[in-house]
């Protein structure tokens, strides 16, 4: 009786530790999913602030180029 719960109480820390591990392999799957939606933000964000920067040079330049004009 005594071989049957020692090999119980064996399998069944076994499995806890297989839960924990794939516990934490979760975790590190939303982490990763995470950052990767963090960087896409960063991208799109620095996209168009980038698209706004090249736009305002652009409406500059042209305005010194026709510098008679008023300019906005």
């Amino acid at each position: 009786m005594s071989v049957y719960v020692s090999t119980t109480l064996l399998y069944v820390r076994g499995r806890l530790r297989e839960l924990e591990a794939r516990e934490q392999g979760i975790t590190a799957v939303e982490y990763a999913l995470m950052v990767a939606v963090v960087a896409l933000l960063l991208v799109v964000g620095f996209f168009f602030l980038f698209t706004q920067i090249q736009q305002r040079f652009s409406t500059t330049a042209s305005c010194i180029q026709n510098a008679p004009v008023t300019c906005p």
